[in-house]
Parts: structure tokens; sequence; C-alpha cells
């Protein structure tokens, strides 16, 4: 039971229990989903704090905590009281808002407890995914592939990138995604070199650059794809500097393996954009973890000296944005670490060099 997994890295920290307070964290150990609540975890029990609006919706979702509602008028701290006095409890210092935070630190001093910050104990957790869990990620990346599909024969001239980003994020939950990953990124033109462009009311013309960011959410869990390709004809320059970076990325993928760090994988990356010119227009991380939540722990970053572990899962995402000459291209892929150590892509939509018909 993933309460009883977090004890274990409780009892590592010696603290005596854990304020969960990351929303994503709530739902990981125990299923609640509402947005708002607080979880104890302490090495014998597990206690859901929830006022009435969540009361009933806890019960249905819950079966392995004791469920407390805040009475009307009443707060959480004061409901929170008799469980923690003289304790010495971690709170997720990363994600806590500063006032709950505050309100636990005088709460804590007034009953003789101490708080402890704590950082990714349940986030190293929800790192290695369970077959459940995998098997949503790839439906989730299956509608996004899917979408794709769909969506590239629709892309006319003259339509604005809000108006793509709009029906990207309509059609996929008509293919049964839950709602958009995050806000999709549609850039077009010089505007694809901006690394996190917003969709703007920029209409798209023939003959430039298109790239596309998005995920799909299947059962609470989130897929991440980027695909950079021509509508219509585009300079031999964008062509060449493309084959270039799905060469980085093809090589990132296949560096994954057992013994390897994270960060071993970046630099994989990072060296063949080096050896190409165009390492110093790589100007993020190579990728992130991805499950419960799109952009998670772990971070695929250059000194990331995490081991690669059995079912993993994360992006591998290269980019290069040249201001300068008006364009960018990142291509992503959501890949699993599978039994062997290896790089199991998820995406899996056509990711070689693509020219759409602009004249439709």
């Amino acid at each position: 039971m993933r309460i009883d997994q977090l004890r274990k890295q409780l009892e590592k920290e010696k603290i005596a229990g854990l304020l969960v307070t990351d929303k994503i964290n709530r739902r990981y150990l125990c299923g609640f989903t509402g947005s708002n609540g607080l979880l104890l975890v302490t090495e014998k029990d597990a206690r859901l704090f929830v006022d009435g609006r969540y009361t009933q919706q806890a019960q249905q979702q819950t079966s392995n905590v004791e469920i407390f509602e805040i009475p009307v008028g009443g707060s959480l701290n004061e409901t929170l009281r008799p469980f923690v006095e003289g304790l010495t409890l971690g709170f997720e210092a990363g994600t806590i808002g500063y006032q709950t935070f505050t309100g636990f630190q005088a709460l804590m001093a007034e009953v003789g407890g101490r708080l402890v910050a704590t950082n990714n104990l349940v986030e190293g957790l929800r790192m290695i995914k369970t077959p459940e869990e995998i098997r949503a990620i790839k439906q989730a990346a299956a509608i996004a592939d899917q979408t794709l599909e769909v969506i590239l024969p629709m892309i006319r001239s003259g339509m604005t990138e809000l108006e793509l980003a709009n029906e990207i994020d309509y059609r996929s939950k008509k293919l049964g995604s839950e709602g958009p990953a995050f806000e999709t990124i549609v850039a077009s033109g010089e505007r694809t070199a901006l690394p996190h462009a917003h969709a703007s009311q920029k209409k798209i013309a023939a003959n430039e650059l298109i790239m596309i960011d998005f995920g799909a959410i299947y059962q609470g869990y989130y897929s991440d794809i980027t695909r950079t390709f021509g509508f219509g004809e585009v300079s031999e320059e964008i062509k060449a500097a493309y084959q270039k970076v799905l060469a980085a990325q093809k090589k990132a993928v296949e560096a994954v393996a057992f013994g390897k760090t994270l960060g071993d994988i970046d630099q994989t990356a990072r060296q063949a954009l080096e050896q190409q010119n165009l390492a110093q227009y790589f100007s993020h991380n190579l990728g992130h973890g991805i499950g419960l939540s799109c952009h998670e722990y772990p971070a695929l970053a250059p000194q990331a000296a995490l081991p690669i572990e059995k079912n993993m899962t994360f992006t591998i995402e290269p980019g290069v944005y040249l201001a300068k000459d008006s364009f960018g291209i990142r291509i992503e892929d959501d890949v699993w670490v599978n039994d062997a150590g290896c790089a199991e892509i998820l995406t899996k939509f056509n990711k070689e060099w693509m020219t759409i018909d602009c004249n439709g």
C-alpha cells in the first residue's frame, strides 16, 4: 500500500508523520481527488480532514483513511489539534502555501510539536509507476497521437494559433481526454523560437514552421507530446536543423539504460547538439517526469544524479530556439523504462520530418 511505503520513508527521515497538503500527493496516497483537504499520515494512522463539501466524496473515494469533517465555522487547525500534540511532523516544503505553513507553525508551537521541511517524499514514490499507472499513461499518449492524426489535416492558412489550440483541446476531449494537460502550445513562424509560446492571434501562414505541444489526461494520468513540422515548404536550413535535433532526441532515447543517471541522458542530447554547434540554443532541461501531473519529479537536468530505475516515466524533449534565424524546433516523446532498462516510447506519432499541405 502506498501509505505503508510512505511510512518507511518517514522512518528513515526520523519524523512521526507527514502533513500532505499537495493535492496530487493526496490523490496518490488515498484516492481523494477533491481540491481541498489535508491528509495526515503517521506511524499507525492515516486521517483525511475535509470540509462538508467533500465528506461524501471522500467516503466514496477512500477506503484506507479515517475521515474527519471540519465543522461549519470551524478551522482545519482546530480539528487537527488533538492528533498532532507533541509530534515532529514533516511538511511539503516545495508546494505548501505560506498561509497554510504559518498556520501549522503556530499550531505546532502551541501543542509542543515541531515542523520539519521535507522534499519529494511522496514524489519519490510516484516516480516509480505500477502496471496500472503505465497503462493509463499509455492510453493518454494514444489519445494525443490520435488527436494529431485528426488535427493536422484540419490546419488551414489564415486560422489563428489560438483557433488551432482550441481545436486540439476539443478534439482530444472527444477522443477521451479528461482535459488539456496544460495550456496547449501552438507556435508558428518566428514564434517557434519562443520555447513556451502561448497560442496567439497570429494567423498561420503557408510555408512556415508550426510547433504543437500538448497532452491528454486519462484516469488522472498525463501525456505530453511536441511535434514540429513544415506547413508547406520551408528553408533547407530549417530542415537541416530539424534533422540535428531529431538525431539528438533519438540518441537520448537510445542512451536510457540501467547504471546511468538522468543527467547522463540530458548530457547525451546536449553533446549531440554541441557537435552540431546548436547546444547554445538548447535552453532548458531535456525532460521531466510524467504521471499524475504533467511536469513532475524528477527532472532530466544536466547534473541530475538520480539513477534510472525500472518503471520510471518521463519526457525526452530537446529543443533549439534560434531567435536570430526566426525559428525553433522541439521534438518530445514520453518514455517508459521497461524491464530491460530501455526507454519504450509511448507517444508514437511520426516524428520524422513532415510537410503538411498548405493548399487545402
